[in-house]
């Protein structure tokens, strides 16, 4: 398969939920208003922003739907499929692709792991086996439990995964990464995916960005963005320090829920989150976007 390399932010969306528990599907069509207006080109469905692990297939299934209805053509939609079961992992692959998903990507297993690359690639194989029609991100973090070297895993995977396309490189490993931008001539698309070191791996090539904190403030890496292709470090510098604040407040009050809360700037409510990640109450809420405007969010 021939890659077509993404360019710009990519959002890891939020899985809405209603009060009573349930997958909210009718607010997808304001979130990807949210993410247009800003610019962002694409979106990651399900992934861990999404809390892709806590909801069902069946749940899952039908916010695929409705990204594809809200947004094909808008943004390029790419649905996280992996889960601890292959049979659901498959199911999930299958209906990315036959709903019109742009691609697919996949969190290995983290209970019983791959124990080696060979492994990890018979696995990717298998999962997708219904899949194979639309490119497909290996999603490459240290929260999985597995850490193969990503240019060996690369160089092993060229032409035995049909429809490898890059890595969604969520691994704090700079020098990891600038070797998986040039192996195999470079062919494969290595997209950046930890929010705060954004500039660092734009200036080390980056041409694209998968992070969660761009469904907020997807113009303020822009800014960053465009001082690095200047030579602007101070304003760099400047915005870099406006997202390690915002890091901050994610960190405090428990990543996705404060995620979710900082949306309501936009004015887009995304409920609560899945036990056994922390709710927040309404007046923490208040108070992240209270602090998120504090730090000159516009």
């Amino acid at each position: 398969m021939k890659v077509k390399k993404l360019k710009g932010l990519i959002a890891a969306a939020h899985t809405a939920f209603n009060p009573d528990g349930s997958v909210n599907l009718d607010v997808i069509p304001k979130q990807a208003e949210m993410l247009i207006k800003q610019k962002v080109t694409g979106v990651y469905v399900s992934g861990t922003t999404g809390e892709g692990v806590h909801c069902s297939t069946c749940e899952r299934k039908a916010v695929f739907d409705a990204w594809v209805k809200a947004a094909k053509g808008k943004l390029f939609l790419i649905a996280h499929v992996g889960s601890l079961s292959l049979p659901d992992t498959q199911e999930l692959a299958r209906h990315a692709q036959e709903c019109g998903m742009d691609a697919t990507s996949i969190v290995p297993p983290c209970f019983f792991r791959p124990g080696s690359i060979q492994g990890l690639i018979d696995y990717i194989n298998e999962a997708l086996k219904f899949a194979q029609k639309i490119p497909f991100y290996y999603y490459h973090t240290s929260m999985s439990g597995v850490t193969f070297d990503m240019q060996k895993f690369l160089e092993a995977a060229d032409g035995k995964i049909p429809n490898l396309a890059g890595v969604k490189f969520n691994y704090p490993d700079l020098y990891m990464f600038q070797r998986c931008l040039r192996c195999c001539g470079g062919k494969f698309d290595i997209t950046w995916g930890i929010d705060e070191w954004f500039s660092g791996a734009v200036a080390l090539g980056a041409q694209s960005a998968i992070g969660s904190t761009y469904n907020y403030s997807a113009g303020l890496y822009y800014k960053a963005w465009d001082a690095v292709k200047k030579g602007d470090l101070k304003t760099s510098e400047k915005c870099m320090k406006k997202v390690c604040d915002i890091v901050d407040i994610l960190v405090e009050y428990g990543g996705v829920a404060a995620g979710k809360a900082m949306c309501a700037v936009w004015g887009v409510d995304l409920g609560t989150v899945r036990v056994p990640l922390k709710a927040l109450t309404a007046d923490e809420k208040k108070s992240i976007v209270a602090r998120l405007k504090k730090i000159g969010y516009k």
